[in-house]
């Protein structure tokens, strides 16, 4: 009996020490997983740092299709720089100086590379130039030439002109969409306060987006008109018009993921806003600025007019900068979210839209410098230009 009773205790006793040391060793497992697995970054952990510098006024970054570590970089009064983001390395690309017009906010505003650029090496511009005496906004077709300086005599045709009356709202962006459309975001032609009313009058490219198709065959037009857009054959519409009712679409990109169409439009007086772009939809300028009539013009209220999905009054920011949805990896965080900011305040915001409904803002940070543009390489992450010091950072993870 006590020989059993003692074997009955040696036994408890081992497998105590065995249950110990089975929950030790497991609670170490856990410690050595948890130790492999990244940190969750929280929104303290998000920060900038410039992966090339030394350009003067830059207006636009677009990374080359198939090259995911360069990148070109704009600059207002004409240049083209391609830059190598490992190294951070520089090469003037193209030189149309003396050539742009650089009064106000016109000059070279905005690049897109064609989709099928691997093939055909051809690439877009949006600059304002003077030709026949008058202010144009042209939109020139280039073929890409790594071993040359490209001039302005090597554009290869206009696909448009469209005459800006003043200095101002000339937006600049021009990108292809998911559908292989050329998209132009076009100002209401300047002054204060669309003395012409071309925002409402879609019988001008002024106050528009425009989608066009290129057309690659050079002894034909310069470009075709969709089928499927949105007032073809309707008479008081021009055929290229996609959205009208813009003030001045400085900024405006794709989600890489989805296609949505995000549009930031920079106000008058009071309101800076941000839209989600729709076929055939009408934007209110110059009778709304962001949700409210514009000079306490009644005909806001009438049917038809699209909200913004955001706006922010004149308190926060003067100058709105659209930027790109985050579809990087490094910040998963951001995933999702629509990044911008303002070239005023030089400040950095995350947009989300939940059930297609509900707009969430979060400020992420303000840099002091003024924002003129965002970039976004093949993998998602973004990129913003500081227009005064000529740096370009990208938004990261803190080490």
């Amino acid at each position: 009996m006590f020989r059993l009773y003692t074997v009955f205790r040696v036994l408890s006793l081992f497998l105590l020490f065995s249950s110990i040391l089975h929950s030790a060793e497991t609670k170490k497992k856990k410690r050595e997983i948890s130790s492999k697995l990244p940190k969750a970054i929280t929104w303290s952990d998000l920060t900038w740092k410039v992966v090339a510098n030394g350009f003067k006024e830059p207006t636009d970054i677009q990374f080359l299709p198939g090259q995911p570590k360069s990148f070109v970089v704009l600059e207002k009064k004409g240049r083209i720089w391609l830059v190598d983001l490992t190294s951070g390395e520089k090469n003037l690309a193209a030189d149309f100086t003396g050539n742009v017009e650089t009064r106000s906010e016109e000059g070279l505003l905005g690049l897109s590379f064609h989709p099928d650029f691997s093939k055909n090496r051809r690439f877009y511009i949006n600059a304002v130039s003077k030709e026949s005496g008058k202010d144009q906004t042209l939109i020139l077709e280039f073929v890409w030439e790594s071993q040359k300086v490209l001039s302005w005599k090597d554009r290869k045709r206009v696909l448009l002109r469209v005459d800006q009356p003043y200095s101002n709202h000339n937006a600049g962006q021009l990108a292809f969409g998911h559908d292989g459309k050329l998209y132009i975001g076009f100002g209401d032609g300047g002054a204060a306060n669309d003395p012409f009313l071309h925002g409402q009058n879609p019988n001008t490219f002024l106050g528009t987006m425009i989608r066009i198709e290129p057309n690659l065959d050079t002894s034909g037009p310069a470009y075709k008109v969709p089928k499927d857009n949105p007032f073809l054959g309707k008479s008081g519409f021009l055929p290229e018009i996609w959205a009208y009712g813009l003030r001045n679409p400085w900024r405006f990109s794709f989600d890489s993921m989805t296609g949505e169409l995000y549009l930031a439009d920079v106000g008058q007086n009071e309101f800076e806003e941000v839209d989600r772009i729709e076929k055939g939809g009408n934007y209110g300028w110059n009778i709304k600025e962001g949700f409210h009539c514009f000079r306490n013009n009644q005909e806001c209220k009438k049917p038809g007019l699209i909200d913004p999905l955001f706006e922010y009054d004149h308190q926060v920011g003067q100058s709105i900068t659209g930027g790109y949805v985050y579809r990087g990896k490094q910040l998963p965080l951001l995933e999702g979210m629509y990044v911008f900011g303002d070239f005023v305040a030089g400040v950095i915001w995350a947009l989300s839209v939940e059930n297609d409904k509900k707009v969430t803002v979060r400020r992420l940070f303000k840099v002091g410098f003024p924002i003129s543009t965002f970039g976004q390489d093949s993998a998602g992450e973004i990129y913003f230009a500081d227009f005064n010091g000529g740096n370009i950072y990208q938004l990261v993870k803190k080490n």
